[in-house]
């Protein structure tokens, strides 16, 4: 007897899932879970068509799944919980910065922005001469061309001038018969030699000769260059000590279009020195 042919076109319908059902067990198939089937990706900062004047740019972000890989111009940077951040070199004018994010089970995800580095500010100081010493550091005149700045002491400026003599500009250890401790202290090599450190210390004083003038540029808001220096460096050096604090910074001058060191001290006011013999003052 032949069966109907409903039951017939059933039959055949079960045994069609059964063997897609085998053959999938065979191959080894699995489903895409929802943890890595979605990729996002978003950069916070910087912003898309901002102009910066330094000579590189941190570019931060996030990306789901916080596990995910991700490339900043074809270099992979660090990620952690979802968060990455990394640094980017800026040449002149325009930038177009790609970020790709990978992750398993998910195609890759890329968003770009564009970042400008501005030329340098044309921004000039205002000179003026100020005799016996710089501003903004209370100094004291010790006599012999040697000025001892704020929180400094005529004693530990001789011994820091008396070190300079005898190893030349860089980086001294000097003693204070004033508090019977040595600090480090960084001295410019041009002169009138500009050294800082300490604790806050700072002493003025030329090779050769008294000091008798020192040329100094006045840029407005109470910042102050010594010689050597433009204010488009100084405003860097300023912005890079409220971000990072006092010690070594690296700060970018558009003037030479060149990254240099600075020494900064801790207390107001703040002396900045290093670089090509630059020298900063601000409150």
């Amino acid at each position: 007897m032949r069966p109907p042919r409903r039951f017939a076109k059933r039959v055949a319908l079960v045994a069609a899932a059964g063997l897609l059902g085998f053959v999938m067990a065979a191959c080894g198939g699995s489903k895409t879970t929802g943890a890595n089937a979605s990729l996002k990706l978003e950069i916070t900062a910087p912003a898309d068509g901002s102009s910066v004047r330094a000579d590189r740019v941190a570019v931060r972000g996030t990306v789901t799944p916080s596990d995910a890989t991700v490339q900043i111009l074809g270099r992979s940077v660090q990620v952690g919980n979802g968060v990455f951040a990394g640094s980017v070199p800026l040449h002149r004018g325009a930038n177009t910065i790609d970020v790709v994010a990978s992750a398993a089970g998910s195609a890759p995800a890329t968003t770009t922005i564009t970042v400008n580095r501005a030329g340098p500010r044309r921004h000039k100081a205002k000179a003026i001469r100020v005799k016996g010493r710089p501003p903004l550091s209370s100094a004291s005149n010790c006599g012999g061309g040697l000025t001892a700045g704020a929180h400094t002491s005529c004693p530990f400026a001789e011994n820091v001038r008396a070190a300079f003599e005898a190893s030349g500009s860089g980086i001294l250890d000097v003693y204070s018969p004033t508090t019977g401790k040595t600090y480090r202290m960084y001295c410019t090599s041009g002169s009138p030699h500009v050294c800082t450190g300490g604790n806050g210390a700072s002493a003025y004083f030329s090779s050769g000769g008294a000091v008798t003038r020192y040329s100094m540029g006045e840029c407005g808001g109470g910042l102050v260059v010594g010689p050597n220096t433009s204010c488009a460096f100084a405003e860097n050096v300023q912005a890079e000590y409220y971000r990072s604090g006092a010690g070594w910074i690296s700060v970018y001058s558009p003037v030479t279009d060149r990254t240099y060191n600075m020494y900064c001290t801790s207390s107001s006011p703040h002396v900045c020195t290093g670089g090509n013999n630059a020298a900063v003052y601000f409150p």
